[in-house]
């Protein structure tokens, strides 16, 4: 009797078109982005290997940066860096990336360009990182226009003039 329920269901799934096993499911991924392994969990354990979405400018090593949650997952680019060295010997970085937090709510996960001055952070949006563009530029033309009025340096001695 109990064969006879099991051969029921058995022909009743017969019309159902299988599903594809996991190992042939690929996730989709939206252009300009790639899957890639990630390391999550906390600093106690081993950590789970988990495969995120990441942007192709990403050059963050998501392996090598174990995230203790999913959302803490970020992505960085190449970073452009400028050093700006006063007559005091103090170093003041300048870098500029692209960065992105998907899971955050400020910048709705979208990327951003941050910009990173003595190690402070500020992001900027696409229509303000051209506007910012624009300023360090005419600010590097104020520059080169004032350093073309200092006096040509004196030669030093022993140089070929």
């Amino acid at each position: 009797m109990a064969q006879s329920a099991i051969s029921q269901h058995v022909a009743a799934l017969k019309g159902v078109a299988s599903q594809p096993t996991a190992a042939a499911v690929r996730p989709a991924v939206k252009p300009g982005y790639r899957l890639v392994p990630a390391l999550v969990g906390r600093s106690t354990d081993p950590g789970t290997v988990a495969h995120v979405p990441c942007p192709d400018w990403c050059t963050v090593d998501h392996l090598a940066e174990k995230a203790v949650f999913l959302e803490d997952i970020n992505h960085e680019g190449e970073r452009a860096v400028m050093s700006l060295s006063p007559s005091r010997g103090d170093r003041v970085p300048v870098e500029v990336y692209l960065s992105q937090w998907p899971a955050s709510n400020g910048e709705d996960g979208r990327p951003f360009l941050a910009v990173d001055v003595d190690y402070e952070v500020s992001n900027y949006s696409r229509p303000a990182a051209l506007a910012l563009a624009d300023q360090l530029v005419a600010f590097a033309e104020n520059v080169r226009r004032l350093a073309e009025t200092l006096p040509a340096d004196k030669p030093v001695r022993g140089e070929d003039v």
